[in-house]
């Protein structure tokens, strides 16, 4: 790892700003995204979570969204964060700010694996993690 790198957990909103509304995220959003020095991460908690929307016709993808999550992966640089056993006993430690189950996963996530996790769900400042403010 590279001194100034950052371990970057992205929450499935700040993915979808990234890729079709950019604008939305604040400028330092934007260039942490950006730089080559920063390793992105995204869970399967957030491919899972866009291909629900994506089945009830809550979002709306130019494509299927195994072909749309994975090319948008790749282009973006973006490793892949399996959900694993560990991550999901560390949910029952969370302390109960929100039930959003894809966001707590999230959080156990970062939390397990010492990510930083940008979102701008203003829940997520109740727990702790290193929290990057997507609107920044």
């Amino acid at each position: 790892m590279k001194g100034n790198e950052l371990k970057i957990l992205i929450d499935t909103q700040i993915f979808l700003w990234a890729l079709t509304a950019p604008n939305r995220l604040g400028k330092n959003a934007r260039g942490l995204l950006k730089s080559r020095e920063n390793q992105l991460y995204l869970s399967a908690a957030s491919s899972w979570e866009i291909c629900i929307k994506a089945a009830l016709n809550k979002l709306r993808l130019p494509e299927s969204p195994d072909t749309y999550i994975s090319s948008r992966m790749a282009s973006l640089n973006i490793v892949p964060l399996a959900i694993k056993h560990h991550h999901t006993f560390k949910v029952y430690q969370l302390p109960p700010h929100h039930r959003d189950p894809f966001d707590r996963i999230l959080i156990a996530q970062a939390q397990a694996e010492k990510l930083h996790l940008m979102s701008a769900d203003e829940q997520f400042q109740t727990y702790e993690i290193d929290l990057l403010w997507g609107l920044e």
